[in-house]
This record gives C-alpha cells, sequence and structure tokens, in this order.
C-alpha cells in the first residue's frame, strides 16, 4: 500500500518522470519526504516531479503515491536518529567526558556534547537525503491514471 495523491500531469520527460501539478495539503507539513517535494504554503498549487512507470501522458489526472516502508524509513532518519544522537551525547558528556573534564559540570558538559552530536546528526541526515534523492524506492511515482483530459 502506498500514501496517495492525485494531480495533473503537467510535462512529460524523456528521463521517465513527469510533473505533476498538485494542491499542497496541511499534512505536507509531517511528511518526511517534503524535502523531496519542497510545497509551498498549504492550499496553494505546486508540481513535484515524479517517476512515471505506467507511461501517463501530458494532461493526465493521475494517482501519485510512494511506498509505505519508504515513509517509514525516512522518518525513521528524520526523527529518530537525531533524538538518539541527542541522548547518548548527553549520555556520553553526562557519564564518561565528565570523568576526564571536571571543572565543567556533568550535567552542562552532558548538554554541551549532546548539542554536538545532534547538529553532527543533521549533517549525517544531509548525506543520507543526498542519496535517498537517487534511489527511485524513495521518490514518488504515478500509480494510476484516474482520466484523460
Amino acid at each position: 500500500m502506498k500514501n496517495r495523491e492525485t494531480g495533473k500531469v503537467v510535462e512529460v520527460t524523456a528521463q521517465g518522470t513527469a510533473r505533476v501539478l498538485i494542491q499542497r495539503k496541511k499534512w505536507c507539513d509531517h511528511c518526511p519526504s517534503k524535502n523531496a517535494c519542497n510545497p509551498p504554503e498549504e492550499g496553494k498549487m505546486f508540481t513535484v516531479e515524479v517517476e512515471n512507470p505506467i507511461g501517463a501522458k501530458e494532461g493526465d489526472i493521475v494517482e501519485i503515491g510512494i511506498a509505505r516502508g519508504a515513509v517509514a524509513l525516512a522518518s525513521f532518519w528524520a526523527y529518530l536518529v537525531p533524538a538518539l544522537l541527542f541522548l547518548i551525547g548527553i549520555a556520553i558528556g553526562f557519564s564518561l567526558l565528565s570523568k576526564y573534564i571536571e571543572v565543567i559540570p556533568k550535567e552542562f558538559l552532558g548538554l554541551i556534547t549532546g548539542i554536538i552530536l545532534l547538529l553532527a546528526s543533521f549533517l549525517i541526515l544531509r548525506i543520507v537525503n543526498n542519496k535517498l534523492k537517487k534511489n527511485k524506492t524513495f521518490r514518488p511515482e504515478i500509480i494510476g491514471i484516474c482520466s484523460d483530459n
């Protein structure tokens, strides 16, 4: 099963993709894949480039989707990894580094180490995001044609 949205094909490319015009929904704010779409303000129309494995043509009303597994994995990277690295940083600073650095209170040292690892997680996420963008599994695709214009 896939997360789905409908839109109108406004352009078909030679690379097997299509640009689909869709209306931004409120739940776009919570979508872990929103960086792939770069949606505008709620209610506005925007285009997203999607895979076109079924050969939809310009003017077709299509249903697009992304695999739930891809959304779950993107959510893991976007939410869980930064939180885990922040907590690991706190633990390292509080318990391990505080033994070697005695001039800084261990609570503050834990906080600083947590923030440093949180910032490092954003760098890791950027690298992972660039790799996932190239993987077709993590890109939305046309999964059906609703009607022709």
